[in-house]
Order: C-alpha cells, then sequence, then structure tokens
C-alpha cells in the first residue's frame, strides 16, 4: 500500500559500510512513513521465509561523494534486538559518485559488495535533484534456485507501462543456514558519509510497499 512523502536528514559521517579489515559502519539514519500518513496494514518487518518484494520511490540533490539514498533491507536472527547493527543488509537506490548520480546496490553477506549502474548518463550531476526514482527487491525463484532480484522501475516509452529494468541478483539471502531463524526489516535509509560537509542531506520516500506470503 502506497504512503504520502516522508523525510529523512542524514549527518555528515554517517555510511551503511562494511569492508575489510575493519570498517563496519552502520550509523545512517532510517525511515518508515508515520502511522497517519499509510494503511495500518502495511507490515515492515516479517519472517525472511515468507517475503516477497518491497518498492520505494526518492527524490534528494547529492552534492558530495557518496550522497546516498534508497531502500534498506535489514536482516537479523529471531530475537536480536532492532538497535543491534543487522548481521546482513542490501541496500539499493542513488549514491553520487565521482561527480554523477548512479544506480546503487550494496549487498553484505560477510562483507559489502557494491555495484553501481548509469542512472540519467551524462545529463544529471551534482547539485542537481536526480528526480523520483523507483527501486524494487523481489524474491525470484528460477531453475537454478531462489535469490532476491534488484530493479530500477522505469516507465516505457512506447507503451508508458511499467518495466523492471534489472540491477542486480543476489544469491546468497535464501542460502543462510537455519532460514527459519532469520527476519527481515525493511525501511528508507538515507546517509552522508563524507565528514568535511557542515550540512545534513535531506531525502524525501513516498509509495513505501512491502509484499508477504500469506
Amino acid at each position: 500500500m502506497a504512503s504520502n512523502t516522508f523525510t529523512i536528514t542524514a549527518a555528515p559521517g554517517t555510511d551503511i559500510w562494511r569492508k575489510p579489515p575493519t570498517t563496519d559502519v552502520f550509523n545512517a539514519p532510517t525511515a518508515l512513513p508515520s502511522p497517519s500518513s499509510t494503511n495500518t496494514t502495511l507490515r515492515t518487518t516479517g519472517p525472511l521465509t515468507t517475503f516477497r518484494s518491497a518498492r520505494l520511490s526518492f527524490n534528494f540533490t547529492p552534492t558530495a561523494q557518496y550522497d546516498q539514498a534508497g531502500l534498506l533491507l535489514s536482516f537479523r536472527r529471531r530475537g536480536t534486538t532492532t538497535t543491534t547493527p543487522p548481521a546482513k543488509w542490501i541496500k539499493t537506490g542513488v549514491e553520487l559518485y565521482n561527480t554523477l548520480p548512479r544506480l546503487s546496490t550494496v549487498a553484505c553477506d560477510n562483507w559489502a559488495d557494491w555495484s553501481v549502474a548509469d542512472l540519467h548518463p551524462a545529463t544529471t550531476k551534482a547539485g542537481q535533484e536526480v528526480g523520483w526514482t523507483t527501486v524494487l527487491v523481489e524474491k525470484d525463484k528460477d531453475g537454478n534456485g531462489t535469490g532476491m532480484w534488484v530493479y530500477r522501475l522505469a516507465s516505457n516509452a512506447e507503451t508508458g507501462e511499467e518495466e523492471k529494468v534489472p540491477l542486480r541478483e543476489i544469491c546468497w539471502v535464501f542460502g543462510l543456514e537455519e532460514l527459519d531463524e532469520w527476519e527481515v526489516e525493511v525501511s528508507a535509509m538515507a546517509a552522508r558519509p563524507e565528514k568535511g560537509v557542515t550540512e545534513g542531506l535531506v531525502a524525501e520516500f513516498r509509495g513505501l510497499e512491502v509484499a508477504w506470503a500469506e
């Protein structure tokens, strides 16, 4: 069920990133739409085995390297407090890298892996709004097994219909040991890893939807 717009302000020095040998940062702010602005049936946390998909739209103006906003999936074993950083996570959205906003997906099992793709090639640069962008993370099963696919949702120029532009397949999620013991939490996130700036990064979000198996 789609929600109204809500915002996150990320202070300088915030990030979600894990890189050997010792970097393990999970201090970026997350948020959900307020209960008054969304249907009360929106459920954002549940057993990983019942997760089907999550989608979110967002817009922001990046100015500093690694400014980012998007969708976050946090994986924790059942019984772990939500105040503890998740053991594993996936984030996907838009991130400013080398002067251009780019579609960005990071999947963290033991350590984080990062992939980027063009957003609006050669048109949008630092200091400009990225425009409303929608991402989707969806459970997928084929003849080779079960995984997660990450998509950007875009309007087909000819038909006007929504189409899924594939960004990345993540295969470790449903291969976790004791899969029944894992839960997934869905939220919006924003981060400003650069510490040398003085202002926070403001990102707008809307249309959070999460689907679960019945």
